[in-house]
């Protein structure tokens, strides 16, 4: 399909099939689109979508980072009539809305219209927002929502901006009963204003405009996204117009009265050609379109509705794995774990192929103290469906790297996407590098630890990273050491990687020193070795052997005979040792020249 047939379809009138009693999908790889008006509809509806995912991808919000790479095919839901609609309706005022529950995402529209563009564009940008991972405030979602809901699409480009007549009417009609503005950035979610109509067009009217004003505005464009940066942060509404705007509360509220004012026009934003897969499209079994709409009932809480549907379909086809995994996730939801349990087992068995289920079976088994090889189950099929399915992936890395498989644990954490998820950095580094360390693999681990480091909140995070990363860097190997009380006793350490000079005879504490000479004499009494005189250019040193048998000597002679000692050179490596006010120099170490 061209580019310019694509979009010549948006501005046309979509005729609603009457009286169709059945779903109609279709299809590409980032979208299913279903609707219950017939063929023509869902595939225009298509590319609405994929223009708005073209759309984002380009000029979205780029402090976001949004990506639907990994993530399962968007759900748009188009019913046939309001009738149709009102028994998923998420609340009496949804004229349509964006859910996820886990195991996929939904967008649930009365009717896909094209009149409906506006509604699918601000219902898309709830989708954007989550897949970013962005945690924003009540007023902030839903005014960004409104913001793109402007989008407008034809040959030229996009237009973003501008006026929404709907809302502009509303906060003129209600100007004394705008929300404080104080009010308005605390609101948790819109629930807490839902008190009637009035009060929640009001709500969405006024975040529109702050959230216009504060994109469009001079003052406020250049900081707008460091704003929403902020509170993504956990920052204050307050907070951030304060710090950034240097702008209290009243300022701010005034500036908008004037911005709701004026005439804006949208911007028209030039756009790389789009180019489209081609839908598939298809009409639904009975038995698919009672799941859809099982479904739908589900993601919009409605469980007992939902439970009923399903099980009526379950007796349909006693066999149908993705129906006894719906009613698993219901009886989890609903506190009863072993049910959901028996019920994922089955579906397991019935060769399930919903990635997401076969997690979450997992998650649920392992709370349950099921055996290692259940849980494994579930993550293997899991990954097995849903090669990015980065969430099953690590947990079946850490389990892999518990049960001592490191090099089936490294070939999964290696598969993720980097960087990953902020808040798993830390667990990610150093699960890759502790199995990189078994593995023997030094360089890469020492990589990894040092990653973990850098990605560590805490300081007893950053001594297990560093602690990984001197292991990642050095050997084993034992060495003397002294007691409090004067006893001589083995102690375990670590030294670089490819040592061959190491001591195990210089102890921990020991001040050492080196000296280059000639062996002048052999120092003995009662005849037992004690030391040696050694010539240097600086003058003699006298070296003390405390124990024999605790000097490490290189080329040596096979025997020393007490007094004078005519040889080569030799290399000393001695401890200086203070007791009661004196030095004496103790032996740890002499090489022999060849």
């Amino acid at each position: 399909m061209r580019r310019f047939a694509l979009l010549a379809t948006l501005s046309c009138c979509i005729v609603a099939a009457q009286g169709l009693d059945y779903w109609t999908v279709a299809r590409t790889s980032h979208f299913e689109v279903y609707s219950q008006t017939g063929d023509k509809t869902a595939q225009n509806a298509l590319i609405w979508f994929e223009q708005l995912r073209n759309f984002f991808r380009q000029k979205g919000p780029s402090i976001a980072g949004f990506t639907d790479q990994g993530r399962p095919p968007l759900r748009v839901i188009g019913f046939r009539s309001e009738k149709e609609y009102a028994q998923h309706r998420l609340h009496p005022l949804a004229e349509a809305y964006y859910a996820s529950d886990g195991n996929g995402d939904y967008i649930i529209m009365s009717k896909l219209d094209s009149s409906e563009f506006r509604v699918a564009a601000h219902e898309y940008a709830h989708y954007v927002v989550h897949a970013s991972g962005l945690k924003l405030p009540a007023w902030l979602h839903e005014g960004l929502a409104e913001f793109f809901a402007t989008l407008g699409v034809n040959e030229s480009g996009y237009s973003l901006g501008g006026d929404l007549p709907a809302r502009t009417h509303t906060l003129q009609q209600n100007r004394n009963n705008w929300l404080p503005l104080a009010g308005l950035l605390n609101i948790g979610t819109d629930s807490t204003i839902s008190n009637g109509r009035k009060d929640t067009e009001i709500f969405y009217a006024e975040s529109w405009a702050l959230v216009d004003m504060l994109i469009a505005a001079p003052p406020y464009a250049p900081r707008f996204w460091e704003v929403v940066s902020a509170l993504n942060a956990g920052a204050s509404g307050e907070q951030a117009f304060r710090r950034l705007y240097a702008k209290s509360l009243d300022a701010v509220a005034k500036d908008l009265e004037n911005w709701v004012g004026r005439r804006h026009t949208p911007k028209i934003i030039l756009s790389r050609p789009a180019q489209f897969e081609s839908a598939e499209t298809s009409q639904l079994s009975d038995l698919a379109a009672g799941t859809l709409e099982a479904k739908v009932l589900l993601v919009s809480g409605h469980l007992e509705q939902a439970k009923t549907r399903f099980e009526e379909l379950a007796r349909q086809a006693p066999d149908n794995p993705d129906l006894a995994a719906a009613l698993a996730a219901i009886a989890n939801r609903q506190g009863n774990r072993d049910e959901a349990l028996r019920l994922w087992r089955k579906a397991l068995n019935n060769n399930l192929k919903d990635a997401e289920m076969c997690y979450r079976y997992a998650l649920l088994a392992e709370e349950a103290g099921m055996s290692p090889q259940d849980v494994r189950a579930g993550l293997e099929r899991a990954v097995l469906l849903a090669p990015g399915f980065d969430d099953a992936r690590y947990k079946l890395a850490l389990i892999q790297y518990q049960a001592g498989e490191y090099k089936l644990a490294v070939d999964h954490l290696r598969t993720m996407r980097v960087p990953v998820a902020e808040q798993r950095r830390y667990g990610y580094w150093t699960a890759l590098a502790s199995a990189l360390v078994e593995l023997h693999e030094n360089d890469e681990a020492r990589a990894a630890a040092l990653e973990a480091a850098k990605n560590a909140k805490t300081e007893n995070e950053r001594m297990t990273a560093r602690r990984i990363a001197l292991i990642a860097g050095t050997d084993m190997t034992v060495q003397f050491a002294t007691d409090s009380e004067g006893h001589s006793q083995i102690v375990t350490t670590r030294v670089p990687h490819g040592t061959t000079d190491w001591n195990p005879f210089i102890e921990p504490s020991d001040q050492m020193q080196h000296a280059n000479g000639k062996l002048s004499e052999v120092l003995c009494e009662k005849g037992k070795l004690t030391g040696f005189l050694l010539l240097t250019p600086s003058g003699t040193v006298t070296l003390d052997v405390v124990d024999p048998l605790h000097v490490l000597m290189r080329n040596s002679p096979s025997e020393f005979y007490c007094g004078p000692f005519k040889g080569d050179g030799v290399g000393a490596d001695y401890a200086v040792v203070r007791t009661a006010g004196k030095a004496r120099n103790v032996l740890r170490g002499m090489t022999f020249q060849r």
